[in-house]
């Protein structure tokens, strides 16, 4: 099996579509404003401190046809806490100059389902957005119906690159429960689609957003904080890999950061999910004792927030790398350098001729090296001890080929 380019032409090409400033939606009137802002508020519980619910969010308006419209509702954070803005989608139609509105996940929004437009909701959107419920009611009725923390979804950055997982499983707000969220950066910074979804942007500005993309599989991921996103419609098929922004500090909507990162969240029929327990990317994460805590574990291998995590796809039953293998070298010059470490600063213990078969027999994580199939920060242990980058080895895989090693 050849290898696959980390950085293929679609993500170059996305790369020229970016726009410095996403153009504001229609806005929406005082009484869709606040039929959507008090449903948001019932539904997420969000009390101002005079003890009223909050009736102060951004309304965006995906898509309008008539008297119907799909949109969203964001939550705006005004103080400094540790908090990511909660945002839901909404259906809403116009009956006798009233609106009649449904919150994402409630049984108002699946009753103007089953009646919205195509104009409005196209059969494709409308059935990754009926998936969620399908999957929920599954889940209840059958626990046991699919294996334990199956997600379906890879992480989102490129298969086979090692990311940091800089805070562990978190709430929405820090320490608010459900711990749905995590929080990533890496080598590059390009937040990439886990699986095949439909996205939407809310709390639109500044070139920043909400983002959130529908699964067809139940799930719908969100990401905050991401500049430079893609000029893509509302309800666009997004595929997996695709270009989604850049991690940053961008707070659209207000909260606060302490450096570029990407918050992924997870959520299901419009409730938030606990990742504890979930697998994605080939890892499982469970909580800790407090929020930001936890760890996340790929067969015997436990990594700790600060540590990195290697993207290994969407499989939910990862397999654990093999015995030593035979690969041949593979440099984009005549030869190939074989370090006395993982690292670029490593001395150089002798070099390969390209062509050249060498066994290499367990693997780890160092330096960022520009191999023939993008960045990678994998690196093999050949039998004779010295180290080559996997960039620079023809394994047939981007991911670890041999175990790990027990130490660098």
């Amino acid at each position: 099996m050849q290898k696959f380019a980390l950085t293929p032409l679609a993500l170059l090409l996305a790369s020229l579509t970016l726009t410095p400033a996403l153009a504001a939606p229609p806005r929406a009137d005082t009484a869709l404003q606040r039929a959507a802002s008090a449903a948001l508020a019932e539904r997420a519980l969000i009390i101002n401190p005079d003890g009223k619910p909050a009736d102060d969010s951004v309304i965006d308006i995906h898509k309008q046809s008539g008297d119907w419209l799909l949109g969203s509702v964001t939550q705006v954070l005004y103080g400094t806490g540790d908090d990511v803005p909660l945002s839901r989608l909404f259906l809403a139609h116009k009956e006798g100059g009233q609106w009649v509105l449904g919150l994402e996940g409630s049984e108002g929004f699946f009753a103007l389902l089953d009646v919205a437009p195509a104009s409005v909701l196209s059969y494709a959107e409308r059935s990754a957005l009926r998936a969620q419920r399908s999957r929920q009611l599954k889940l209840l009725a059958q626990p046991d119906a699919e294996p334990a923390g199956s997600t379906g979804l890879s992480l989102p950055w490129a298969e086979g690159v090692a990311w940091y997982m800089g805070g562990g499983p978190h709430g929405n707000s820090g320490n608010s429960r459900p711990f749905d969220s995590i929080d990533f950066s890496g080598p590059g910074g390009q937040v990439l689609a886990p699986r095949d979804g439909r996205i939407y942007k809310s709390c639109v500005r500044n070139g920043s957003a909400i983002v959130q993309l529908v699964h067809d599989n139940g799930y719908t991921s969100r990401y905050y904080h991401m500049e430079s996103l893609p000029n893509l419609a509302d309800g666009s098929l997004v595929r997996k890999g695709s270009y989604l922004g850049q991690i940053g500090l961008a707070l659209p909507c207000g909260g606060s950061t302490t450096g570029p990162h990407v918050h992924f969240s997870l959520s299901m029929n419009g409730n938030p999910v606990a990742v504890n327990g979930k697998i994605v990317g080939g890892w499982q994460f469970f909580e800790g004792a407090s929020a930001y805590q936890g760890y996340a574990l790929h067969n015997s291998t436990r990594v700790n927030p600060g540590g990195r995590l290697v993207n290994y796809g969407a499989g939910d039953t990862p397999t654990e790398p093999g015995q030593p293998a035979t690969v041949k070298a593979l440099g984009s010059g005549e030869s190939v350098n074989v370090r006395s470490n993982p690292s670029l600063q490593a001395s150089i213990v002798t070099t390969l001729r390209n062509g050249t078969a060498v066994r290499i027999v367990c693997h780890a994580y160092g330096d960022a090296v520009n191999g023939n199939w993008g960045s990678t920060t994998l690196w093999d242990r050949l039998d004779s001890g010295g180290w080559v980058s996997d960039g620079l080895l023809d394994t047939g895989s981007n991911q670890p080929v041999v175990p790990a090693c027990t130490a660098a």
